[in-house]
């Protein structure tokens, strides 16, 4: 029998040990809610479908045509990140497919030096700061609730208070979301745009 305090008179042993118990099952159930509500967000962001806050991507950098890496599509997730910040932020999912299919991390994974999840972030964060750059990092949260059985990346967005522009093959682009896309603004229209969605900050 596990001496707790009481048989010995110690009752400051006890009441430890109490709290302890008490302090360990309201951790779990606490963990266990915030669990819940994670992945009840993220039911309802996939059965939602693709919206203009919400865009899926089966891949970061693997090609499911090709079997290969293709940094295009490294490109791609950074310029919707980069509209997302445009406009008035969002999410993306990776290794969700744009039929609403758990499609998990693997076959990236495979193709990164460290392949678990912690490799997957890294790459992805060289990829953000490649294409968009390290200062509006604040306004990017990564996480990776499991979905069927497999990890998904969530990619939360809040806009930004100045204008993204992403950097692809030296040339500067800006975008925003319209419906289900990400789509390029001229440079006229950047900046009637910018006057429009920054003019009170």
């Amino acid at each position: 029998m596990t001496n707790t305090g009481i048989e010995s008179d110690d009752f400051g042993v006890f009441l430890q040990a109490r709290s302890k118990r008490i302090f360990d099952e309201l951790k779990t159930r606490i963990e266990l809610d915030r669990k819940e509500t994670e992945n009840e967000e993220i039911e309802e962001l996939i059965s939602g479908g693709e919206t203009d806050i919400v865009e899926f991507k089966s891949t970061l950098r693997y090609d499911l045509k090709t079997k290969s890496v293709n940094k295009i599509l490294e490109y791609v997730v950074a310029k919707t990140i980069a509209a997302f910040l445009n406009t008035g932020g969002g999410h993306l999912l990776i290794g969700v497919d744009d039929k609403q299919n758990i499609l998990g991390l693997s076959e990236d994974m495979i193709t990164l030096k460290k392949q678990n999840v912690d490799g997957f972030e890294l790459q992805l964060i060289q990829v953000i700061k490649k294409y968009i750059g390290n200062e509006f990092s604040s306004h990017i949260k990564i996480s990776f609730p499991e979905c069927e059985g497999a990890y998904i990346c969530l990619v939360k967005v809040s806009k930004s208070s100045s204008p993204v522009f992403i950097i692809f093959e030296g040339k500067e682009d800006f975008f925003i979301r319209a419906g289900c896309s990400s789509q390029p603004l001229s440079r006229v229209e950047q900046s009637a745009y910018e006057k429009e969605h920054w003019s009170n900050n």
